[in-house]
């Protein structure tokens, strides 16, 4: 597996995933909340907010418990949820700030609880940035907003992904495996174009950074390339495939998070 890689600081992360709840927070205020979210089937826009809000507060329990070999249990925290589902926008906000201003306080290298493969508070900043960015991404489209994301964040998206996928939760899906084949990505756009080679094994997968020639290969515009990669898009004309399109199907129907 390739080694993390971190585009930006731990402050700034913190930075991103502000800014990402903010835009959240500002789509779905005034909003009707009970708004069926597609791309997340059978929650509302309510739910996908809290679900945001307690995955902002998680994140900084997990490191304020330090190095534990077990997550906090989500259930134990004392949320605030607001009693008038109208007042969701603002909990979302306020509380990313107070998520955010813990992790910078604790400092990129505090040991926590992960489940990726960097025990520290900067695996958290990362993710919340992308939690948050992809639920954005939902909001928006449920509303009929078109959805804005820089395409350097894009490539950061992908990255993480690949990086994060073993460790989620799958519950009844089982993820991608094979003999060797291999699915090429490489994207476009921005300052940082991005490309990456998974090979699927027997046990999983493994994936690198840089050019390699695939079994398959998906090429774009980099946000076009993330959205697919997060089942948030199909694959259309606005994205180039090569090879043997059924390993990609095979890739996508059990890797989103």
């Amino acid at each position: 597996m390739a080694e993390p890689y971190y585009a930006w600081d731990h402050d700034h992360y913190c930075d991103l995933f502000v800014a990402q709840a903010d835009v959240l927070a500002e789509a779905v205020s005034g909003a009707d909340l009970t708004t069926e979210v597609p791309t997340c089937p059978g929650w509302t826009l309510a739910k996908l907010v809290k679900h945001v809000g307690i995955a902002h507060a998680w994140s900084a329990a997990n490191v304020r418990a330090g190095a534990a070999s077990t997550p906090v249990v989500a259930r134990s925290l004392d949320l605030g949820l607001p009693d008038d589902p109208s007042g969701l926008p603002e909990w979302l906000a306020a509380g990313a700030r107070r998520s955010a201003a813990y992790l910078k306080e604790a400092g990129p290298d505090a040991p926590a609880w992960t489940f990726g493969p960097v025990p520290h508070a900067r695996f958290w900043g990362r993710r919340m940035v992308h939690e948050t960015l992809i639920h954005r991404i939902d909001a928006e489209l449920a509303l009929g907003i078109t959805p804005k994301v820089d395409p350097d964040l894009a490539v950061d998206g992908i990255d993480e992904l690949l990086t994060v996928i073993p460790g989620t939760g799958f519950g009844d899906r089982e993820l991608p495996h094979g003999n060797g084949e291999s699915l090429h990505i490489h994207t476009s756009g921005g300052d940082r174009p991005g490309e990456w080679t998974i090979t699927l094994t027997p046990d999983g997968y493994t994936w690198t950074r840089g050019h390699a020639k695939g079994n398959t290969a998906l090429r774009g515009d980099a946000v076009a390339v993330m959205l697919i990669l997060n089942r948030r898009a199909p694959v259309t004309e606005a994205v180039e495939v090569f090879g043997d399109e059924p390993l990609l199907t095979h890739w996508l129907a059990g890797t989103a998070l």
